[in-house]
């Protein structure tokens, strides 16, 4: 394994780690030997988020005069083009739709409120850090610092996804730490703001600085001593768990190579549920064909298919042949064998 010079320690790293020790190391340190770039699985819940908060960065050098009249749905919609379609991991344009209304919704919020009209420090060009010690860094990146009127700061967290913060998390206490020694101002409010769900914004206790620091310290140097020791296992007894397992097909070959971006090397890799979702939604099967599939999906036999639809034997055999032909013209080759494979896991063959 190729390991690291300077550890970064941040929010998402310590998060990956406390997940599983196998997906820092896939996230953090490992890299494809063919580019040397870091791997990245690209998918909706992760476009979104980089969608929505691109749109809001463009606010951040604005005026608050000028910024509380800004309309973001145009900016929104360019910004989503770089995320459209595979390579933001949507497997159907339903699902992309789903997904872009959303964050259109969520920039709407944004759109005149009450933050925007409030001083802000400015977005650095690199991220925030600390040295945590001579070979570890501790790094972060604000969405959004309000200056208040004593010039006292408030940090705001932009969340797009619909789960919230657990109360123990190291975001806030993180971005306390880099804040007050960056820029040597005093932190006296910590908030989220979810935009999937809330109009306003929820504030978290503020805890000293060196409680957060230590706490920090402690879990940085948990990272660093798997890193020493190159212990990076999965505790899953199936040696592979929800939160690695989808890294291990990049490595397998299973995944789709899509694009490199910011060093990154950008994998597609479909998941059954939104493959079916796929299926259904889109138009190359007609209604009844569907219902077969569906039926299938869900274990039910041939003869209750038959039964249910009110069609004859030779009509079904012919939909399962067209529906064979359909899948192949319409689903590439890597989503064809996770269909396929989905199929086999049924006790009833895909036949008449």
């Amino acid at each position: 394994m190729e390991l690291i010079d300077k550890i970064r320690i941040s929010h998402s790293a310590i998060t990956d780690f406390n997940n599983c020790p196998r997906l820092y190391y896939f996230k953090s340190i490992y890299r494809n030997p063919k580019t040397g770039n870091r791997i990245q699985i690209v998918n909706p819940y992760l476009s979104l988020g980089l969608a929505v908060h691109e749109t809001i960065d463009e606010l951040i050098d604005i005026a608050p005069s000028k910024r509380v009249n800004k309309k973001l749905s145009k900016r929104f919609e360019k910004i989503w083009q770089n995320y459209s379609g595979k390579i933001g991991g949507f497997t159907s344009k339903k699902q992309e739709e789903i997904f872009k209304k959303r964050g259109h919704l969520m920039i709407k919020k944004i759109e005149g409120s009450a933050i925007l009209s409030k001083r802000s420090l400015k977005k650095e060009k690199d991220f925030p850090k600390i040295e945590l010690s001579d070979d570890m860094n501790l790094i972060g990146n604000f969405d959004w610092i309000e200056l208040m009127k004593d010039g006292s700061l408030h940090i705001i967290d932009f969340k797009t996804g619909k789960s919230k913060e657990k109360n123990d998390s190291l975001q806030l206490p993180i971005y306390q730490v880099l804040a007050e020694k960056n820029y040597n101002r005093k932190v006296k409010k910590l908030s989220y703001w979810y935009l999937e769900k809330d109009t306003k914004l929820t504030t978290k206790k503020i805890i000293s600085t060196n409680k957060c620091l230590d706490i920090i310290n402690k879990k940085a140097n948990e990272i660093k001593n798997s890193i020493e020791s190159r212990s990076f296992g999965c505790s899953s007894k199936y040696r592979k768990c929800f939160y690695c397992k989808n890294y291990e097909t990049i490595l397998s070959g299973k995944a789709e190579y899509l694009d490199t971006k910011n060093e990154r090397d950008l994998y597609y890799l479909a998941n059954s549920k939104d493959l079916l979702d796929k299926i259904y939604e889109e138009s190359f099967l007609n209604n009844k064909e569907k219902e077969i599939v569906c039926m299938k999906m869900n274990n039910i036999t041939m003869d209750e298919t038959r039964e249910t639809l009110n069609i004859s034997k030779i009509e079904i055999k012919k939909s399962v042949e067209s529906i064979k032909i359909k899948l192949k013209e319409n689903l590439e080759q890597k989503e064809l064998k996770i269909f396929i494979e989905e199929l086999l896991k049924k006790e009833n063959k895909f036949d008449a």
